[in-house]
């Protein structure tokens, strides 16, 4: 057999002009796009068969090797049987072993020794015999037929409708384990997570961009109603944008395809899928991080008086406002409910913060005089 698996290996290696051959070394190598043995014809020795379609209806007195889109064994292989295609079907007798390696592989006759195959589906039918023992490992293995020896394998799924002499062990392969019910301790540590990235967030913010985080949490906390309602003009805007976006670089692009600028396609379209890119990231960032800190932020200047003795910048009012946030998000049922009205409240806080005049305004200390004539 290791010297078939020798020869199948130089046939490979042939050049095009010879391996166009429908026969070489006397018959004992054939290839083409269909390689039948007919009914009556007897091969003597050995036989090496590539193609398409192979298709074995008379005898080979002999090892056989074959490999295509589809191998069929009617007839008889005195050795033993060497298979790698597509789809394999064994309706016919193999007097020694068969090793087949297969999308589909099918034994319907008789295999005097051991059968070894690898496939995506392998059936064993009902009334083929198996004079030694099967190995396999498959995704699905159906054993309807009988099996002299021992059975040993691993497959996704298992029938056995058949019988085994000997041994038989299948080990199944794992299905995904189902998701366990969270533990007390596991949304103690979610929580955790969550408040320290909330915190982190913020913290940055206030030392980046602290005029903007107060200005929005003062508009959360003073007009409630306007941020919700430019939070929810924020989360339609952002779509229909990206929805336009689309439109505008698919239309773009196939001008310029029209025009010839084949070139200036690609970069249309590369362009317009970095920029969609960046505004999902932009709002993902915002909605998840941003919009609830700045909640926090409000909520904890409520809570907290002369937090800057002791907590420069806000600090103080932001990790216990934010503390707030996550733990009403963590309220089981209603929490994520009331973590989406606090996102579009902190949302729209942040869009109306944004404004030119808006940042003027905060930029101006809160209570101060107007400026008097001289």
């Amino acid at each position: 057999m290791k010297g078939m698996v020798l020869l199948a290996v130089v046939l490979a290696s042939l050049s095009a002009p010879a391996a166009a051959q429908q026969s070489e070394l006397g018959g004992k190598v054939r290839s083409g796009r269909e390689v039948t043995i007919p009914a009556g014809e007897t091969v003597q020795g050995d036989l090496i068969a590539s193609g398409g379609t192979v298709r074995i209806d008379g005898r080979v007195d002999g090892d056989l090797v074959a490999s295509g889109g589809q191998v069929t064994v009617a007839g008889t292989v005195t050795g033993d049987l060497l298979v790698a295609a597509g789809t394999t079907t064994i309706a016919g007798q193999v007097d020694g072993d068969a090793r087949l390696a297969s999308g589909q592989a099918r034994i319907e006759g008789r295999v005097g020794e051991d059968v070894a195959l690898g496939a995506g589906q392998a059936t064993v039918a009902s009334g083929a015999q198996i004079g030694g023992d099967l190995l396999f490992g498959t995704g699905r293995m159906q054993l309807d037929g009988a099996v002299a020896g021992s059975v040993l394998g691993s497959t996704g799924t298992y029938t056995k409708g058949g019988s085994v002499g000997g041994s038989e062990r299948v080990n199944l392969l794992q299905q995904p384990e189902q998701e366990r019910e969270p533990t007390l301790a596991d949304r103690a540590v979610d929580v955790l997570r969550r408040y320290v990235s909330l915190l982190a967030v913020g913290a940055l913010l206030l030392w980046l961009a602290p005029r903007v985080l107060r200005g929005a949490a003062d508009t959360a906390r003073g007009r409630p109603l306007v941020g919700f309602g430019l939070g929810i003009l924020g989360v339609v805007g952002v779509v229909v944008a990206l929805i336009l976006l689309i439109l505008v670089t698919v239309l773009v692009a196939i001008v310029l395809g029209l025009a010839g600028l084949g070139s200036l396609t690609g970069v249309t379209v590369v362009g317009g899928i970095l920029v969609a890119a960046a505004v999902v990231f932009g709002f993902v960032l915002a909605v998840a991080f941003v919009a609830q800190a700045t909640v926090g932020l409000a909520l904890g200047r409520l809570l907290v008086r002369g937090e800057g003795r002791s907590f420069p910048g806000g600090l103080g009012a932001l990790a216990l406002g934010v503390l707030v946030v996550v733990l009403v998000a963590a309220i089981p049922v209603v929490g994520g409910f009331l973590e989406a009205l606090l996102v579009l409240l902190g949302l729209g806080a942040l869009l109306q913060a944004a404004r030119p005049g808006r940042r003027r305004q905060v930029a101006e200390p809160v209570g101060s005089a107007p400026p008097r004539s001289s």
